[in-house]
């Protein structure tokens, strides 16, 4: 299935290299013979084709090498006079896709809500860390899960209490957002509401 371009028709073609160039009069010499006899069908395939012409490349001396140099000398001179005089379109001017810009967070927009897993995290991960202090943080992740998994409804419900708590305080706090009513609380008050919370 062929790709859909979005590039500009209308730009220059890139520059060749030296090497692109010995490879094109390899391809024309090899269409002009009609293929190599020793092969079967029409000729090598593209990967014996390539290593045939890169084994070639390697034996080949500087002064062999000069006129595909001079090639792509000329060929890079002409991709930039041709530069030189192409306007881009619009959509290509920063020469990738225009993306819709991310929107900035307020900084003083309320904290999100926690779940009931993350004060379980909270409360459960710096024992964890205690007791194996060479996890990376992706293994305690899983032993977390793998205990949160295990706990019965009752063992999960002051999380869930505790979750259900912060969900309406983010709600109430929003509102208040929205109106332009709401007050950042300070780091002090923060502290206060968290050992309120224990």
């Amino acid at each position: 299935m062929p790709k859909s371009s979005s590039k500009d028709p209308n730009k220059p073609k890139g520059p060749k290299n030296i090497y692109n160039f010995f490879l094109q009069e390899e391809r024309e010499a090899l269409k002009k013979t009609g293929g190599d006899s020793t092969t079967e069908g029409d000729g090598p395939g593209f990967l014996d084709f390539s290593k045939a012409c890169a084994e070639k490349w390697k034996t080949l001396s500087e002064g062999d090498k000069q006129r595909f140099k001079e090639a792509a000398e000329k060929d890079k001179l002409r991709y930039e006079n041709e530069m030189a005089n192409y306007t881009p379109p619009k959509s290509e001017v920063s020469g990738r896709k225009t993306r819709k810009a991310k929107k900035m967070k307020d900084p003083n927009q309320p904290k999100p809500a926690m779940n009931a897993f993350m004060y379980f995290s909270t409360d459960v991960r710096p024992k964890l860390k205690e007791e194996h202090p060479e996890a990376p943080t992706k293994e305690l992740s899983k032993m977390l899960g793998d205990k949160w998994g295990k706990m019965s409804d009752e063992e999960k419900q002051p999380y869930q209490h505790r979750a259900k708590e912060d969900k309406q305080r983010y709600e109430e706090e929003m509102k208040a957002f929205k109106k332009g009513d709401y007050v950042v609380p300070s780091t002090s008050m923060a502290v206060d509401m968290v050992e309120a919370e224990e």
